[in-house]
């Protein structure tokens, strides 16, 4: 009886034992517990490693590596194997097809290869449309290849997917803005900065919308509040005061391009403009001294920089010519005794009574004047301007205007800089004569010569 009943024992121990090693063989010889899933990452190198040993085309243990390198960010390994896994479609499932597309382009995006990222991204966006990741990295690529529509295109399809996606909606208003629609661009952007309050790039790139889309106010309190920001604090000033002299505050400009040029770190592009913009404005205070000197920092630096040569020799000239300084730098009540006084020279054969004088603030004085000579009686108009910028065809038209409204039948338009095409095609066919540069000049010494 004993020995029937261990007999017995041996055999459900051998069955047991059976069944055991069946189960173990049908679960690939690990139990759940010893998966890679649960296990470090030499483990999970371990066990697949030991996979690729028996069979090197194992789906499974290839994308358990590939997953490991992408998460690691060691993308030019996970972009081998994530290549491997598309060349075998067939060991692939179609619900994790996608996912290794898209993996596969993100990998050939890191490691530069562009093209092959976006064609991947593309078809994967075939497969289904609805992934965000797949969406928003094609926005980027063609972003960067200033693709605007495309990149708006997609950029709006991951915004349906992700609606509160501060870098989407950011790119979304860069986009907006880079494409004119600035007032478009305002609302995504103010949007982002709710959702993101301190980003500093969001807020730099508001400012620049806000300016662009006629609300300089808007503007310029973001930009005054970014001017002490070491990062963003030089751009800043630059666009502050850029708007500031566009309402001519040049005491305000001149106090934003200097603190832009306190910081310690300046792109080497925005210092040179800083200089430029505040060089100009200098002038536009009849600074020229100071001018010269931040014309000669530029050209230290940059000696082709835009026309800082050309301004430079220009105001060279003018702070060493006596009376062009009267011209453009004395009182105003001493200007308008030069302009009294440069009116008869005009008309050196004929009698010149002044019969009204009118300044525009410091921009230019009108004087009308009687002009009557043996052959002639006439009233003639003259506009004295007193900037060295280029003078336009809109200064002329108002010229013209005024001509008729006094009756003028001869009308003159001096100035210490230039005109530009349009205002010289504008009196082509008009009763206006233009005088800048070496004509004023004589003008200048023979006014000079009667004190």
């Amino acid at each position: 009886m004993n020995i029937v009943m261990l007999a017995v024992v041996l055999v459900i121990v051998i069955v047991v034992a059976l069944i055991f090693i069946i189960v173990k063989k049908l679960s690939g010889g690990e139990s759940a517990s010893d998966t890679p899933k649960n296990k470090d990452r030499n483990s999970i190198i371990k066990y697949a490693n030991k996979r690729l040993e028996q069979n090197p085309k194992d789906t499974q243990a290839i994308m358990e590596l590939a997953n490991l390198y992408y998460s690691e960010e060691t993308y030019d390994k996970s972009l081998h194997l994530f290549k491997l896994l598309l060349d075998k479609p067939e060991g692939t499932s179609q619900e994790n097809e996608v996912d290794i597309i898209y993996k596969y382009a993100i990998s050939a995006l890191k490691t530069g290869k562009i093209d092959e990222a976006y064609k991947y991204l593309d078809y994967a966006k075939k497969k289904n449309k609805d992934v965000f990741e797949v969406n928003y990295n094609l926005g980027v690529i063609d972003f960067d290849r200033k693709i605007y529509d495309k990149a708006l295109s997609s950029f709006i399809a991951a915004k349906n997917l992700m609606p509160e996606h501060v870098a989407t909606l950011q790119y979304i208003g860069k986009i907006l803005f880079h494409l004119g629609r600035f007032k478009d661009a305002v609302g995504y952007l103010r949007k982002c900065f709710e959702l993101s309050p301190g980003d500093k790039d969001i807020l730099y790139t508001l400012g620049q919308a806000y300016s662009e889309a006629g609300q300089s106010e808007n503007g310029y309190k973001i930009f005054s509040h970014l001017r002490a920001d070491p990062i963003y604090g030089p751009p800043a000033s630059l666009e502050a005061g850029k708007i500031d002299i566009k309402k001519k505050n040049y005491v305000k400009a001149v106090e934003d391009m200097e603190l832009g040029l306190r910081h310690k770190e300046i792109d080497p592009k925005i210092r040179l403009e800083l200089l430029y913009q505040l060089g100009n404005t200098y002038i536009l205070e009849n600074k020229v001294n100071s001018a010269i000197k931040n014309f000669d920092t530029i050209l230290s630096i940059a000696g082709t920089y835009k026309d800082v040569q050309s301004l430079k020799s220009k105001y060279s000239e003018l702070a060493s010519n006596k009376n062009l300084k009267t011209y453009l730098m004395s009182s105003s009540s001493e200007f308008l005794n030069l302009c009294k006084k440069i009116t008869p020279l005009l008309y050196p054969n004929a009698q010149v009574k002044i019969t009204d004088i009118t300044a525009s603030k410091n921009d230019y004085v009108d004087v009308v004047a009687e002009v009557t000579s043996s052959q002639m009686e006439d009233i003639a108009l003259f506009r004295f301007m007193r900037a060295t910028t280029p003078v336009g065809d809109i200064i002329l038209r108002d010229l013209y205007f005024k001509g008729k409204d006094v009756r003028a039948g001869q009308s003159f338009c001096l100035t210490a800089g230039a005109f530009t095409d349009t205002a010289s095609k504008f009196v082509e066919a008009r009763t206006i004569d233009l005088i800048s540069g070496k004509e004023l000049m004589s003008i200048l010494t023979k006014a000079s010569k009667g004190d």
